[in-house]
């Protein structure tokens, strides 16, 4: 089997791992809690997070963090227009920040992330009904993703999109 045929086997595994959990009875806490599972295989971190977008578009908050002294859940960040926001919010595209320089003009607590020894950032919107409901932000050290990261961890991050919902019911 061909690198690229495991590969694509084990983000489907993982994906499958995911919605197991949708009949958990802690939701969406077991949402969460898998799809980090999940992340810490394909690509693999050292902070992940989630948000959801509040009502009315203009804030985030925090419903998930593998580091609660930094990253408190219940934590909320305003909606700032640049070219982040633009990307992420409004084509609905993951972001992809390699080193700090590719992220520090649009993220106010970049000096947090960098004290962590954190320096690569991926930012996955998850969408539903042509709207963003929150992000998973994944977080490692400087260099760790490149572009073929993307897909395979979009491919599990979509599968939190009932904890979202109903997060957001």
């Amino acid at each position: 089997m061909t690198e690229t045929r495991q590969t694509l086997t084990d983000v489907r595994d993982l994906a499958i791992s995911v919605q197991e959990a949708w009949a958990a009875s802690q939701q969406p806490d077991a949402v969460l809690k898998a799809a980090g599972q999940a992340f810490l295989r394909i690509p693999g971190y050292r902070l992940y997070t989630v948000t959801r977008v509040l009502p009315g578009g203009r804030e985030v908050e925090r419903i998930y963090s593998t580091d609660t002294k930094a990253y408190p859940v219940g934590g909320r960040k305003p909606v700032l227009p640049n070219a982040y926001s633009q990307r992420v919010r409004r084509e609905k595209k993951p972001f992809l920040a390699r080193t700090p320089d590719g992220f520090s003009p649009f993220f106010s607590d970049h000096q947090t992330i960098t004290s962590l020894g954190l320096g690569c950032v991926m930012n996955l919107p998850i969408v539903f009904a042509d709207a963003v409901l929150g992000t998973v932000n994944l977080l490692d050290a400087e260099g760790v993703y490149d572009e073929s990261h993307v897909e395979p961890a979009m491919m599990i991050a979509r599968q939190i999109l009932p904890a979202l919902l109903e997060w957001n019911s």
